[in-house]
């Protein structure tokens, strides 16, 4: 037990180390990359068709607090969480920058290890970009969402799954490692300036499965199918007509079987209930 959690103590401290340093850069980064921004705004339209007048986000693994920044100027309440200390300054500037310390309060926790807020309830729990991909087993998180929702509360979660097909497209390249690499139940080795940590993938039945019984399914919907992966920038911008017309196909395409279930990212949207059994 102690070797254990020595183990996740060194785990959270090299994630911690890794997204400070990408804090300084990430939002320039965003801003030059059309199809992150893209994502984004596909991530935010999917929330806000789930979001009612004067709900509550309790915002996990916030960055640098471009999402809370964002549902705070749309009229909601968010206590935006994040690990690492980089991130968390970045948020607190922005919240100080854009006057909305009535609307953002800003917490810097381990969505692992939340029980300093186990007293509050929200009307949504909202996790963009694959941040929950840190972590080995999502029950970890998880287990704490009955605590924190209202009955009928709302979870949306963006995730990357296993199935990309920009990546497994690689193999015609003869890149077998990479094309494969999400198919690592061990979990991938990641590198974020200069920081090595390990990341892991998820299904949507995965997913769900760690949600529990109390969660049903509302939307399910895939976020770049046929859109090339963000690191890919040579491509946006050679082929930018062509990079809106896969956007647009994406667009389309996204809630339906067999695309809802792979891409880059997938967002999965459920309800809690204390009656729902499935």
């Amino acid at each position: 037990m102690i070797v254990e959690q020595k183990l996740s103590q060194d785990v959270f401290s090299d994630v911690n180390k890794a997204f400070t340093k990408q804090s300084m850069i990430y939002d320039s980064y965003e801003e030059n990359n059309k199809i992150l921004a893209w994502m984004r705004k596909q991530v935010h339209k999917a929330a806000l068709s789930f979001l009612k007048k004067d709900d509550t986000i309790l915002e996990l693994n916030s960055g640098t607090g471009t999402d809370a920044v964002f549902f705070a100027k749309k009229g909601f309440r968010v206590l935006a969480t994040d690990l690492s200390d980089g991130m968390i300054n970045e948020i607190n500037r922005k919240v100080k920058l854009e006057n909305l310390s009535a609307e953002i309060e800003v917490m810097q926790h381990s969505y692992t290890e939340l029980n300093p807020i186990h007293n509050r309830k929200f009307d949504f729990i909202f996790s963009n970009f694959g941040g929950l991909n840190c972590v080995s087993d999502l029950n970890l998180v998880t287990k704490h969402f009955s605590s924190f929702l209202k009955n009928n509360g709302i979870v949306c979660l963006v995730i990357m799954p296993p199935v990309c097909p920009w990546e497994l497209i690689q193999l015609l390249r003869g890149k077998i490692k990479f094309a494969l690499r999400r198919f690592n139940k061990s979990g991938l080795p990641a590198n974020i300036e200069g920081v090595s940590f390990y990341t892991y993938y998820f299904s949507y039945r995965k997913i769900m499965n760690a949600l529990g019984p109390n969660f049903k399914l509302l939307k399910l919907m895939s976020l770049g199918v046929f859109t090339p992966i963000p690191q890919m920038e040579v491509f946006q911008n050679k082929f930018p007509r062509l990079l809106s017309f896969l956007n647009s196909l994406d667009e389309i395409t996204a809630g339906y079987f067999p695309f809802n279930r792979i891409g880059d990212h997938i967002i999965v949207i459920a309800r809690y209930s204390v009656e729902t059994k499935n």
